[in-house]
């Protein structure tokens, strides 16, 4: 399934005229447009199995939100653009190179954070940026704090009254007990 459209992709060439003498066919777009839908595909199947086990991957993303698709669009759109850009840079338009760079920057920083991946490529421990929104049940980072325990908490006073500690760090409240 692809999430963009031919038309949404020229649109980013404001002088290009589809199906025009000068410039590709609609049916080139199309496959720029499909391959980089297929990447997206292949991401989304790897890093979001157990969001889509119970209900297969093709019900799962015909159930996407506006805000999954709006996603979607972009990544698979600026990706075809570049695709595109470089059919332009080839033809012998200077001011494609420019584009082409501009659009493929913005295609992998946007499949990186689905991806979960740095600049480098490397997997990004705390996860993807957009990894809640795929799926509900994924770990997000929360401003809150995530500890519960105080230094020295998980001893009884009895334990540790030689060593001179304060209560700096409640260690001393009963209420951890």
């Amino acid at each position: 399934m692809s999430y963009t459209t031919v038309t949404q992709v020229a649109g980013m060439f404001p002088s290009f005229t589809q199906n025009g003498v000068k410039g590709p066919s609609n049916t080139l777009i199309q496959t720029f447009i499909d391959d980089v839908a297929g990447e997206i595909d292949a991401i989304l199947q790897r890093r979001f199995q157990e969001a889509y086990s119970s209900l297969g991957f093709t019900a799962w993303q015909g159930a996407f939100a506006t805000d999954q698709l709006n996603l979607l669009e972009k990544i698979n759109r600026y990706g075809a653009c570049a695709q595109l850009a470089e059919v332009f840079e080839t033809s012998g338009i200077a001011a494609a190179a420019h584009v082409a760079k501009s659009f493929e920057d913005q295609f992998h920083e946007l499949s990186n954070k689905l991806n979960a991946r740095d600049p480098d490529g490397k997997p990004q421990a705390e996860g993807g940026d957009y990894d809640y929104l795929f799926d509900p049940l994924a770990k997000v980072e929360t401003p809150r704090a995530q500890l519960g325990g105080v230094a020295g908490g998980d001893q009884y006073p009895d334990d540790t009254s030689g060593e001179s500690s304060t209560n700096v760090f409640k260690k001393w409240d009963r209420r951890e007990f």
